[in-house]
């Protein structure tokens, strides 16, 4: 838009409508709409400063114009420096300087201070957030939800509140995901997966219809279909030097604060205990390993396990009926 409204003009000036211009450059524009002249906050008049149009710093030169003013610059100012708005008055000696106005203030919003930046950042985030929304996807509290630029959402997918999506992910249909919850880059859900609270993800895939609701950190996994991660599980995946990955097929589950240290496999539905550490081992497909370290249930070094015995079934005490007396 900028470059279609310079035709016929040596330069073009991109300006914005504030509700507060304190700090900015006036817009001073001649009766045709052309640019008259910027005019700094300092200088301004308390007319000019009443200007709400103000310069964003954008423009659009004709080059072999441009070159030539630049050649003509002098630091004829106190803090010693070249300033390219001291083209603009050379430039309309030569042809018309136009100013065009963005129709979203926001596009052009300048960032000199960690506030500015806070800005800015809120309206990237808000865009981000109403695209997804605009593809099917819910969002139950936008303004408590981070989402970057990057991340793949499918239809119909819900995220809670308290999610962090950073740049990469990407997410199919059907999903659920949050609240308080942190998927980072190289995670995949596929549709139908589940991620829930305080769970943080980090570079694997979660399977369809696989489910991790609570309390675990999964790093470096390849997740199958249909496997249920249970709270507090943890996949070990770093050992001070290098990142290992972990196996787990489809409808395999682990209980309760397991801890996988990698690299680690669970075979097709194969289950761990509430507990168990598995170190650096593959559990074969269907049997169930419990204990640190983990072993297969039922197996033990020097003798099998057995299921703890039963005493004999003890049936309730009788109760004797009292003989009534006799009057």
């Amino acid at each position: 838009a900028l470059a279609a409204a310079s035709a016929g003009r040596v330069a073009t000036v991109l300006t914005c409508r504030v509700d507060d211009p304190s700090g900015y450059g006036r817009i001073v524009r001649r009766p045709d709409g052309d640019l008259e002249r910027i005019v700094e906050h300092r200088d301004a008049t308390p007319e000019q400063r009443a200007i709400l149009e103000v310069n964003s710093g954008g423009y659009c030169f004709e080059a072999p114009a441009v070159f030539d003013a630049v050649r003509q610059l002098k630091p004829d100012n106190s803090q010693g420096e070249y300033y390219l708005t001291d083209v603009l008055p050379l430039l309309m000696a030569s042809g018309r300087v136009g100013a065009f106005t963005a129709p979203d203030p926001a596009e052009v919003l300048g960032v000199n201070s960690r506030r500015d930046l806070a800005v800015a950042g809120a309206h990237m985030r808000a865009r981000i957030l109403e695209r997804h929304m605009a593809a099917g996807v819910t969002f139950t509290a936008p303004d408590l939800t981070w989402v970057e630029c990057g991340v793949d959402i499918g239809a119909d997918t819900v995220i809670e509140p308290f999610t962090v999506l950073r740049s990469g992910v990407r997410i199919g249909r059907h999903c659920e995901v949050g609240p308080f919850c942190q998927l980072r880059a190289g995670t995949v859900l596929e549709d139908h997966a589940e991620v829930g609270n305080f769970v943080e993800v980090k570079k694997s895939r979660l399977g369809s219809h696989s489910k991790a609701k609570h309390l675990s950190y999964l790093g470096d996994a390849t997740i199958g279909a249909r496997v249920n991660i249970g709270a507090g599980t943890i996949t070990a995946n770093y050992d001070g030097v290098n990142k290992h990955p972990t196996v787990i097929e489809d409808g395999a589950s682990t209980g309760s604060h397991t801890v996988l240290v990698a690299p680690s496999t669970l075979k097709r539905g194969a289950k761990t205990g509430a507990g168990a550490v598995v170190t650096r081992r593959t559990v074969p497909a269907g049997e169930t390993w419990v204990g640190v370290p983990a072993k297969a249930l039922g197996k033990a070094p020097g003798k099998a396990l057995t299921p703890p015995r039963r005493g004999p079934k003890l049936r309730p005490p009788v109760k004797k009926k009292r003989s009534g007396r006799g009057a």
